[in-house]
Parts: structure tokens; sequence; C-alpha cells
């Protein structure tokens, strides 16, 4: 039978975050006829499968959430995709909303958000309000980084010259997230709503990215098809954040090499090839550049100089392994 609302978590050695988030589902799910929730165990390679059916038995979780234990490790997009396959093969949903395992989610969020998409049939992806620890507002929404804004970034003309260059600031700061409703143009895949049908056309999450890059990606797919991406403040979700790459889970070189290889990806699959290697040529001169002009001014001591020889290091060394073709 087709579900209302299928949510899908997954966890990456994080089984009491995610326990915690299914928490505050319970009563989301009491309150909203056909949700349910699959959390797939993305091969941690620790106790989490054990734990999280425990969990899942003990406070009778089970009607409602299907737990997937994959041996191994498939990333952010390869782990949502692993439970949107089980969420098909049980009958599909009319709306599947991508949860961080690190999440906290208020009372009456799920409803607020289905009454938005149920309401707005031109929305394809929605958010909502995300709160860091301290209740104040993470930035979950944010401007494509197109070719051309890229490029006024690596010159940092939207800092230096902000009244002339505002529109290439990515981060599209200008605006109160804590009021305001609008269309965005990329949202995070923290909390993602989307529509079952468009997901069943165009597929999740592309899994030639990893980690980072995957929510810009499908979002981008989402405007090209012709629906919109949407952000809107009236639920809230406490988004602890980090908890899957925090450098107890993930190595920090490990997880900055993601970050860079995302990047260029996400030129790559959005706006051609040209576009990532005229990405790559600007960050290895401007990082480059940086190196330079910090030994010409003898601050190689300085932990911030030792900081871009080391992104400096990661650039050169994966030049020809990021060349590659993915997938």
């Amino acid at each position: 039978m087709q579900a209302r609302l299928a949510i899908v978590i997954v966890n990456f050695r994080t089984p009491g975050v995610t326990v915690d988030c299914l928490r505050t589902l319970a009563a989301e799910v009491a309150a909203n006829q056909g949700v349910r929730a699959v959390v797939v165990e993305n091969g941690s390679g620790d106790a989490s499968a054990v734990q999280l059916r425990e969990a899942i038995e003990r406070h009778g979780w089970q009607e409602w959430c299907d737990l997937v234990v994959s041996d191994r490790n498939w990333g952010f997009s390869g782990g949502n995709n692993r439970g949107y396959e089980r969420v098909m093969e049980t009958g599909g949903a009319e709306y599947i909303l991508l949860l961080n395992s690190d999440t906290l989610v208020d009372p009456g969020c799920v409803r607020f958000c289905l009454d938005v998409m149920d309401r707005d049939t031109g929305v394809g992806a929605l958010s909502c309000r995300l709160l860091n620890r301290d209740g104040t507002v993470q930035n979950t929404c944010r401007k494509f980084p197109t070719p051309l804004r890229c490029l006024a970034a690596t010159f940092s003309l939207p800092w230096r010259l902000p009244r002339l260059f505002s529109w290439a600031d990515c981060d599209d700061e200008g605006w109160d997230r804590n009021r305001t409703a609008r269309d965005v143009e990329w949202i995070g895949g923290a909390f993602m709503m989307l529509r079952g049908p468009w997901v069943e056309k165009h597929g999740l999450l592309d899994e030639r990215f990893f980690f980072y890059g995957e929510d810009i990606e499908i979002c981008h797919r989402v405007w090209r098809s012709g629906l919109r991406c949407r952000y809107e403040p009236g639920a809230t979700v406490t988004h602890l954040g980090g908890a899957s790459s925090d450098p107890s889970r993930m190595a920090a070189g490990k997880r900055n090499i993601h970050s860079w290889r995302g990047r260029y990806l996400v030129q790559r699959y959005c706006y051609g090839a040209w576009a990532e290697w005229l990405l790559r040529v600007q960050d290895l001169c401007n990082v480059g550049l940086r190196v330079l002009w910090g030994r010409l001014r003898r601050r190689t001591a300085l932990p911030a100089h030792a900081a871009m020889v080391e992104e400096l290091r990661v650039l050169r060394t994966n030049w020809s392994t990021w060349s590659k073709p993915v997938g």
C-alpha cells in the first residue's frame, strides 16, 4: 500500500542520535496517517544494527519503521537510495522525506510540510527552518554555485565589493530565515521533502556523489524539470550537525577530499565539463598564490599557511583522480 509520506534516515555510526530522531518522529507518525520510516544502517562496522533493531523493537516502532542493514558504506547518496528502494518495494509513497539522523523534529512539522506540498503543486522540493543546538538558524538554502559566481568568489568580490557582487554570494544571507517563506535555488539534504512521482521519474540522489554536493545536484534537476525548491520557516527541526562526519567517524582529511570532489562534480554534472575544469584551474591558482604569498611574507610558521599548503597538496595529488569519469 502506498504511504502518504516515507521518511528515509541513513545511520553511519550514530545509533544513539538516530534513536533520538526516531523518538521525535513517533509522535508525528501517531498524528499523521500513512507516515512510515526506513532507517538504513550504512555499513558502520560497529554495533549500530543491533542497537537500532533493539530500540525499534523495545519502543514498538516496527509497525512504522523498517531497518535496512547494509554490509558496505554507500555514502550519503547511496544510503538514501537503498532506503528509497525499500520504500518502493513496499508500495511507494506520495512524498519522500530525506532526514538526517542527527535531527530532532518539532511537533507539527510533518503536518505543516505536507500541507504546503498539497497546497502548492509547483513545489518539487521543500525544506523547513533548521536550528542549531543553541537555537540559532542554520543556513539550509543557498544560491547555485554557477561558474560565474564561482569565478567572482575566487577573487573574493562578493565580500570586497558587496554592492556590486552580492549576486555572487552563494550563501544568500540577505534575508530573514526565521520569518520569510520563499522559493530558493537549492536546499540542504538534512531535511528535504520531495514528491514521490517526481522521484520515480527522475531518480533520487546521484550516487556519483559520495558525500557533499548531492543536494545541489538534485535541486538543479528539480528546477530543470519545471518545479521549484521552497523554504518554509513555519515548521522547525533541530539539526545537531556533523554527527556522521565528525573526526571520530570520518577523518578530517577524507572529509576534505570528499568536499573538494563534490565541488567539482557539481560543476561537471550541472554545468558541463568546461565549468569543472575552469573551477579546478581557479582553485589551483588561488590556493597556489596564497601559499606563495605566505612564503614571501615569511608566514610559513602560521597555522593558516600550513592549512593552505595542505589544501594545495590535496588539489595536486588528486588532480588526475578527479579527472576520471565517475560511475
